[in-house]
């Protein structure tokens, strides 16, 4: 097997015609050439415990709860019985939004005209559907993504000025899939205001 190394990289990009030497491409694919790969060990990253520094507070959290709940799992000897059959009590995921007591949670919530940025509601809905099916299913090895919203319903403004809460369930498992209902409302009123 050929070494590849920086000479015969630079070489087959200059004879292409790729780029001139000393030009900004010519450094920025030097600089590619010399890089290590991150298979090997002394160039690996340093563990991420997230893939996204930029998520908002909420999908922080919701993270950093199915995180904790995979590496206790991991850390348990105990098998998971799959034929048990588990209510959907069993997976009621919560969280709130404290927007009476934490201004910055309100101010990341807010858009210039003073309502609720729906879009970040939406980010947390994608996180707490995650949380709930893996405290459904409980094993680590399983991969869980968010196939399709099948629809979502608004009712009612929100105030930012009450405390809100998100919650879940699921409702319904096959056997590669599952349907999971969620809804949000504030603190003191019975109907939510977000159904999903």
């Amino acid at each position: 097997m050929k070494s590849v190394t920086r000479k015969t990289i630079l070489r087959s990009f200059r004879s292409n015609g790729l780029f001139r030497k000393n030009s900004p491409q010519h450094r920025f694919e030097l600089r590619m050439a010399t890089r290590g790969f991150a298979s090997t060990p002394s160039m690996q990253p340093p563990p991420v415990k997230h893939a996204s520094k930029f998520k908002g507070p909420i999908v922080n959290q919701l993270w950093d709860l199915r995180q904790d709940a995979k590496e206790k799992a991991s850390a348990s000897s105990n098998t998971i019985d799959m034929d048990r059959p588990r209510p959907p009590s069993e997976s009621m995921t919560k969280i709130s939004y404290d927007f009476a007591d934490d201004e910055f949670l309100m101010e990341r919530y807010r858009n210039p005209f003073g309502h609720l940025r729906f879009g970040k509601v939406l980010e947390d809905l994608d996180a707490l559907a995650g949380n709930i099916a893996y405290n459904h299913v409980k094993d680590p090895t399983i991969n869980i993504v968010t196939a399709s919203v099948d629809r979502i319903r608004l009712s009612g403004n929100v105030s930012l000025k009450k405390n809100q809460q998100l919650s879940g369930m699921v409702t319904y498992v096959g056997t590669s899939s599952m349907e999971i209902r969620m809804q949000c409302k504030g603190d003191d009123e019975d109907a939510p205001w977000m159904e999903g």
